[in-house]
């Protein structure tokens, strides 16, 4: 699963982070999703991860994206990701369709996880929708190794799109997975699906915008906002007001030190420009990697990573996406 598909971002990694690997295997499982296989291109076999895990991969010059880790993780050393072509892709899954070759080196990040299977939860339902698959098949085969049963619904437009269909099979053998084909019965019912789960169920999330918008509201409705998590793959279109895109200012707390933030320039690029060190990874407000915290001023949010709860809040702010609507902002930076 492509975590972001958009224009090139950086990969918010160190150059001491990056991995060569080599291709050892590209499998097309459908019209326009492939499975490959990584390995280490050194001596030592690239590092272990969790459930949920990503990497960024370089795709070519100047283009960085960032692709879900999936299967069972057998193979120490081994990564497997799922990529699916995009029609508007820019770059990221293009690069990737047409550089497959076994064999090829590439370079890719250390696993990064913002999307960890939670432990020690009483019950667990999956939602994912095309592609999104991919970190869930993860998470569905540790919970397995550890004896623990849960309810995946997997939705795709058509029979003929449905890829990783052993995995699929051997994980339904022990959960309980349904797979919904929305040419055979039109959009699935999820709001049935989410009310037939109680307080303690944790619920995972991924797929389109419109699926996630979905459960996300539900969560927040039901005050269960806590219990649901989401991956996005895609930056959502938020609706913004033009007012809110005006220059503004940002106090840094343990200087003083004001940088203004033009209409033209994110406040995360402002602070770099201003020479101050910001981590980020995705960019596009949905990873969470850039929160800072706000000390003073109103932030204005456009993101998608924090909780309506926590926006209302104002102590978090994403500076990658976000503005201001204050004239002045101070972060705890």
């Amino acid at each position: 699963m492509e975590v972001i598909e958009s224009a090139a971002v950086p990969a918010g990694t160190e150059p001491g982070d990056w991995l060569q690997a080599t291709v050892c295997e590209a499998v097309k499982l459908t019209s326009d999703t492939l499975l490959l296989r990584l390995r280490s291109a050194a001596e030592d076999p690239l590092p272990g991860h969790e459930p949920g895990a990503h990497v960024a991969l370089q795709c070519g010059d100047g283009v960085v994206r960032h692709y879900s880790l999936t299967g069972s993780r057998q193979h120490a050393g081994l990564y497997e990701l799922g990529i699916k072509l995009a029609s508007d892709s820019q770059g990221g899954s293009r690069w990737v369709f047409d550089n497959a070759a076994i064999g090829s080196q590439w370079l890719i990040s250390r696993p990064r996880n913002h999307f960890p299977l939670v432990s020690g939860a009483g019950r667990f339902l999956f939602l994912s929708g095309g592609i999104g698959m991919t970190p869930i098949i993860s998470m569905l085969y540790e919970l397995k190794s550890r004896g623990v049963r849960a309810r995946w619904v997997h939705m795709c437009r058509a029979r003929e799109d449905l890829g990783f269909q052993d995995w699929l099979s051997e994980l339904a053998a022990f959960h309980d997975v349904h797979v919904h084909f929305d040419a055979d019965g039109g959009l699935y019912d999820l709001a049935t699906e989410l009310a037939g789960t109680d307080a303690q169920t944790v619920v995972y999330c991924c797929g389109p915008a419109g699926m996630m918008d979905v459960v996300r509201l539900y969560g927040e409705a039901s005050g269960r906002a806590g219990n649901f998590h989401f991956e996005y793959f895609a930056a959502p279109q938020l609706e913004r007001d033009e007012a809110q895109d005006e220059e503004f200012s940002v106090v840094q707390a343990s200087t003083g030190r004001t940088i203004p933030v033009p209409k033209t320039k994110t406040m995360l690029a402002a602070l770099r420009d201003a020479g101050i060190a910001m981590k980020s990874e995705c960019e596009y407000g949905v990873c969470g990697w850039c929160a800072v915290g706000v000390l003073e001023g109103t932030p204005a949010h456009f993101d998608s990573y924090l909780t309506s709860a926590e926006k209302a809040a104002n102590k978090l702010v994403l500076p990658c996406v976000s503005r201001c609507s204050s004239a002045r902002i101070t972060l705890d930076i």
